[in-house]
């Protein structure tokens, strides 16, 4: 006659063994490079000096942990009087003023490019800031390659808008700071406070 716990034993077995085959059989690979490249963490805005369209120093630092800030990277080339997004931001700035939104504007236009469009278009309650600085080692575009907003592939600076919450904090994915869907969404985002 066999022992019962033998008959226990091998029962438990092969109950694993038939588990493991079917785990092993049914386990997919595991390919985490898109889960990575989705993910997304609050990081420290970078910081940045520049002048604005009247020559003025304009310091982030000065904003960042006390206020919640947009910043938007706007076409240089096209002109701030021409550029869409920043004209809408512009629009909605009386909403963002109510909830003390710090704005800031950035191109690769020169002071003088920022002041003729100002003339063309009218006052921009925010800064407009250039993104040159011949005396930096860095030189041109600094604040771009610090927030990910030179395209690799031509080395030229992309438009983009980013909301840094009152803590100083920006979204980064893998490739960099994170800008937001729109301006809309932007706005509504740095109101909200979420």
């Amino acid at each position: 006659m066999i022992d019962r716990r033998f008959v226990y034993v091998m029962a438990a077995a092969f109950v694993i063994a038939t588990l493991c085959a079917w785990r092993s059989m049914s386990n997919r690979s595991q390919d985490y490079a898109d889960q990575v490249a989705a993910a997304v963490v609050q990081r420290p805005a970078p910081g940045f000096d520049a002048l604005d369209s009247e020559n003025h120093l304009v310091r982030l630092g000065a904003f960042l942990g006390r206020h919640t800030i947009i910043v938007m990277f706007f076409d240089g080339e096209a002109g701030a009087d021409q550029d869409p997004d920043l004209l809408r931001l512009r629009e909605r700035f009386g909403e963002l003023q109510a909830r003390s939104v710090k704005v800031v504007a950035v191109s690769s236009a020169i002071p003088q490019k920022n002041r003729a469009a100002i003339a063309r278009a009218g006052e921009f309650p925010f800064p407009l800031v250039s993104d040159f600085d011949p005396l930096s080692p860095e030189g041109l575009l600094r604040i771009h390659r610090h927030w990910g907003r030179i395209d690799p592939e031509t080395g030229k600076p992309r438009t983009g808008v980013f909301v840094v919450d009152r803590k100083g904090q920006l979204a980064f994915t893998v490739d960099g700071p994170r800008p937001s869907a729109s301006v809309d969404a932007a706005i509504d985002k740095a109101i909200s406070g979420t």
